[in-house]
């Protein structure tokens, strides 16, 4: 207990030490955001930070992504801690100081404030190598909004192979600064997308028997893929599976059968071989029933993310890490949406938590996230979660060498 005591102590006045850096470093990249595969300027503030801390640069690292590391004094695992760099296309409706000054990108969705945190721990522990047992990695990582993910060109790059445990976390708009949401288990879904293009043989609607119409089967294959969950999936398993868009014919001309029909959806699941199965059995309903209309059916499978599996060991220490700062843990239901960090969890253990960010206040009302006014309160949230993740680092460790 004493030692805890101590190591909070020394955590907070090393975050006290670094001062409104970490609010400034915030708001820079909030006025100055850049989407997937273009923040070049993003990287290059980056890599000019970490060189000006003296944090060697990993090679071999492809596109905007940039990877810090600092060997330590001390034997220890490797550990990675991972920040997502990238904004969205929407133009920021706030009235702030620091507003977009990029029309049409904002940082909508907080990575701006994962990456200034993830910088805030780097240049902290650059400074305090005493501190670090084993290797620490700092993983700016573009694209995690834009398929195919830059999670997934790191892990191709090599870098899971230098690590033993990754942690990353997530602003939380909705919710309240001082709660963290960690969980073990499934957390964040496994998600395909499908595009079917049907061609038959046009023609008038008053000689169907010389036309092959495309709507037939399309209207069959509507229902027949909303049945998939409940016929083809295991009951216990998750999975959504949805119809999304459907286009076909011209408004006001009802005399004519269109020789097309384009159709397309996606598929959810907190398991990634359930998402996996539906994509394929979509496919063969696809091509089954258009050849049995004398169709036929072009189809187009996008795999998105996987499902993200937060290791237990690591969802522990990291709810250790939230007691310990003075965050309330709460365990919320499984999102269905995507995030890219799961890639990471398919290589090594990993931990991942959403931290509340919404002002306590309640001036500013929580906001949703990939929202034009999209609002955190750094002032309060950022030192909150740069405690937590320097105390998750120093916990992984004395909890490896335990």
């Amino acid at each position: 207990m004493k030692e805890d005591a101590m190591m909070n102590n020394m955590i907070k006045k090393l975050v006290e030490d670094y001062g409104h850096q970490l609010i400034d470093n915030r708001r820079y990249l909030h006025a100055h955001p850049e989407l997937s595969f273009k923040e070049r300027q993003t990287a290059a503030w980056i890599r000019q930070r970490l060189q000006a801390a003296g944090i060697p640069i990993l090679k071999g690292i492809h596109g905007n992504s940039t990877v810090g590391y600092l060997k330590g004094t001390q034997p220890g695992p490797a550990i990675g801690f991972r920040a997502d760099i990238d904004a969205l296309g929407l133009t920021e409706e706030n009235d702030l100081p620091y507003k977009s000054q990029h029309c049409g990108v904002m940082h909508a969705c907080g990575h701006d404030a994962h990456t200034a945190v993830l910088m805030a721990m780097a240049e902290i522990l650059a400074q305090h190598k005493e501190c670090i047992h084993g290797t620490v990695y700092f993983i700016f990582q573009q694209a995690e909004e834009y398929l195919p993910g830059g999670a997934k060109g790191l892990v191709e790059d090599g870098v899971m192979d230098r690590l033993d445990y990754i942690f990353g976390w997530h602003v939380g708009a909705m919710d309240t600064v001082g709660t963290a949401d960690i969980s073990a288990g499934f957390r964040t879904a496994a998600v395909g997308t499908y595009d079917l293009k049907i061609t038959g043989k046009g023609g008038h609607g008053g000689s169907p028997h010389q036309c092959n119409n495309p709507i037939i089967p399309a209207a069959e294959l509507v229902s027949a893929i909303n049945l998939i969950p409940a016929l083809k999936c295991d009951p216990l398993a998750n999975c959504t599976v949805s119809v999304s868009n459907l286009i076909c014919g011209v408004a006001g001309v009802d005399n004519v059968l269109p020789e097309t029909v384009v159709m397309g959806g996606n598929i959810r699941s907190l398991q990634t071989d359930v998402r996996d199965f539906v994509m394929i059995e979509i496919k063969r309903l696809a091509e089954s029933i258009s050849a049995a209309h004398q169709c036929q059916c072009d189809v187009h499978l996008v795999y998105g993310y996987p499902a993200l599996d937060v290791d237990e060991t690591c969802a522990d220490i990291m709810k250790e890490a939230a007691r310990e700062v003075g965050l309330t843990v709460v365990q919320k239901q499984p999102s269905l949406g995507a995030e890219d960090f799961a890639y990471y969890s398919q290589k090594k253990p990993a931990g991942f938590a959403h931290l509340g960010m919404a002002d306590p206040t309640g001036k500013y009302a929580p906001t949703p996230h990939h929202n034009p006014c999209f609002y955190i309160d750094d002032e309060k949230g950022l030192p909150l979660a740069l405690q937590f993740i320097l105390t998750t680092y120093f916990i992984t460790v004395k909890t490896v060498h335990s």
